[in-house]
């Protein structure tokens, strides 16, 4: 029985341990401030009022009879956008509570770790992703209005919508808030910034393969096949190549076609 304990010990100590590290591996990336080390700070942080209702912004069930992502969308942009005041309130509250979980992982020994120390890390961190989810969901309708203007023959709404996402996610990770500036003006300059460009690259994209004609362009391509690369692996690379690409729009097939001069095309 004390050996069947010890062992048990043993293998709770070696998960606690895995916890830890994992923790310790983790990117916890927060905008510090002064006033985060104010004797006050966490209860004039964390007590000062619920903004929203901190519900992950896609959580959100589908009412019935609703289809496609237009319904969807339209859902998420029922949300109020945030005032000045509420923008301060959260992102102080987000680089807080981010703030205190990289102090309280500092003092981690993965050897010697408890796990009242890793629940108290790992709430403070799950507290931290609610309030971002919180702010993106806030500034969901900044994002549409911003796709549409943009969206293109070259690159559609859906796919701009979901770049514009994870665009404003960063933002939200490296926006300071003490600063004085407004988020939703900060967001808007990263989300469109990297929209344009977006466009502008697919546009060169679309002139490269308009400028030869397809019986060139496809001979250029057959004069890249790798050198170094004997027949038998060129036939082998080119059969995986012919089996997959069905799974390709038509620009994309026409891109791996050129390159590897397959099928009809190949020299």
């Amino acid at each position: 029985m004390v050996v069947c304990s010890i062992e048990s010990d043993v293998c709770e100590q070696e998960r606690l341990s895995c916890r830890a590290r994992k923790l310790l591996n983790q990117e916890i990336e927060f905008i510090s401030n002064i006033c985060f080390g104010d004797p006050n700070a966490e209860s004039d942080i964390l007590d000062s009022g619920d903004i929203g209702s901190h519900k992950a912004p896609f959580d959100e069930t589908r009412p019935a009879g609703s289809s496609g992502s237009s319904t969807t969308i339209s859902r998420l942009c029922n949300a109020e956008v945030l005032s000045a005041v509420e923008e301060r309130v959260l992102f102080r509250r987000l680089n807080y509570l981010k703030f205190k979980a990289n102090q309280h992982r500092s003092q981690l020994d993965p050897e010697w770790v408890t796990e009242n120390e890793l629940d108290l890390i790992e709430q403070l961190l799950h507290q931290a992703e609610l309030v971002r989810d919180e702010i993106l969901r806030r500034n969901m309708r900044l994002i549409v209005s911003i796709v549409k203007k943009c969206t293109t023959t070259g690159v559609s709404f859906d796919e701009l919508f979901s770049d514009g996402c994870l665009t404003l996610l960063k933002a939200i990770d490296k926006f300071d808030y003490s600063r004085g500036f407004r988020f939703s003006t900060y967001a808007y300059h990263a989300i469109s910034n990297y929209a344009y460009r977006k466009i502008a690259n697919r546009r060169k994209e679309r002139a490269k393969y308009k400028q030869l004609p397809p019986e060139r362009s496809m001979e250029e391509a057959g004069a890249v096949k790798n050198p170094l690369m004997g027949t038998a692996a060129w036939d082998e690379l080119s059969e995986l190549l012919n089996e997959s690409i069905h799974t390709l729009d038509e620009r994309e097939q026409l891109i791996v076609k050129s390159r590897f001069a397959l099928g009809k095309h190949r020299k």
